[in-house]
């Protein structure tokens, strides 16, 4: 289960800075029990622009805080995160509305975007705010018309959070954690005995590793997408919102092809002795992380999965 914080509910409300930390206090409880159960309560890398009071803005109320309290708060949004846009799904374009409000570029866009995907996400909330409601409807448009609608959990304090927590699939701990999953889910794609071995002894991190599941859940159905005809609808809509832009899949440049020519080249794991020069590639951000694949990808051919591990074209 994805959890973020929702920056849109500190919006200037608080009356004076005691007011608000003991909103925060409750705030970093949540985050504290989300850690717990193995969970990052993700957040937005501008929230800190976000004003506290009519006057003060959040930098400037850190500043007058109890310093252990300011320090905790800004390693979260200044070091650590993690944060949501690293492996943003929703798009500049889509319409998400939710209170009547339009949530694109926000983290209740995300969360409910990744619902409308059928995604376990949900939000934590500071209060009071504008958004105290348990549960937010959020609306998708197109065209100007509601095409969606989910039912979002928002979360105030540990209390409602902590049981939603219990519930949710226990998450990912280890790279050999990993590669059990995706190897086990994703049956569709072709990965071989060396994929994940690059992980090899680095240190685990929580979010990468969310991010290269989310990652190969894309490539999965893009697979999917593939008939014997060509690629479906679902398919072409897939490819122009992840493959087009470059933020989540794209082809290594032509620099990077002639440096890292070999470091590119694996393998093929359908050919005996041959090669496999495979250039396109899916991202992580936050470590720099790369999934390369065979491409182009067609309906009798296997997608091969060769490679997960830190970004291979390092300059």
């Amino acid at each position: 289960m994805e959890l973020f914080f929702n920056e849109c509910s500190l919006h200037g409300q608080f009356p004076d800075i005691p007011t608000f930390v003991s909103s925060l206090d409750v705030l970093m409880q949540m985050r504290q029990t989300a850690k717990r159960y193995g969970r990052e309560l993700h957040c937005h890398r501008n929230w800190p622009l976000a004003t506290v009071t009519h006057q003060l803005t959040l930098p400037q109320v850190i500043q007058r805080i109890d310093k252990n309290k300011a320090r905790v708060l800004m390693n979260w949004f200044s070091q650590t995160g993690p944060y949501w846009e690293d492996g943003r799904r929703h798009k500049e374009d889509d319409l998400l509305e939710c209170q009547a409000t339009v949530v694109t570029d926000t983290a209740i866009g995300e969360c409910a975007y990744l619902r409308f995907e059928n995604k376990p996400a949900q939000l934590a909330s500071i209060t009071p705010s504008d958004w105290t409601t348990p549960q937010l409807k959020a609306v998708w448009r197109k065209n100007d018309v509601e095409t969606s609608s989910e039912t979002i959990f928002n979360h105030l304090s540990p209390d409602t959070l902590e049981p939603e927590l219990k519930k949710a699939t226990p998450p990912l701990e280890s790279w050999e954690q990993l590669s059990h999953v995706c190897r086990q889910r994703f049956d569709n794609l072709h990965f071989t005995d060396d994929t994940f071995k690059h992980l090899k002894g680095k240190p685990f991190v929580s979010s990468a590793a969310k991010a290269i599941v989310n990652l190969l859940d894309i490539l999965s159905q893009f697979k999917d997408a593939y008939l014997s005809g060509g690629r479906s609808e679902e398919g072409h809509r897939l490819y122009q919102e992840f493959f087009t832009d470059g933020s989540l899949f794209s082809d290594s440049s032509k620099s990077e092809k002639n440096d890292f020519r070999s470091e590119m080249t694996f393998p093929h794991p359908g050919i005996p002795s041959g090669q496999l020069f495979a250039t396109y590639h899916g991202k992580v951000q936050t470590p720099q992380m790369r999934i390369h694949f065979s491409w182009p990808v067609k309906a009798d051919t296997p997608l091969y999965v060769v490679y997960v591990g830190d970004k291979i074209t390092k300059y």
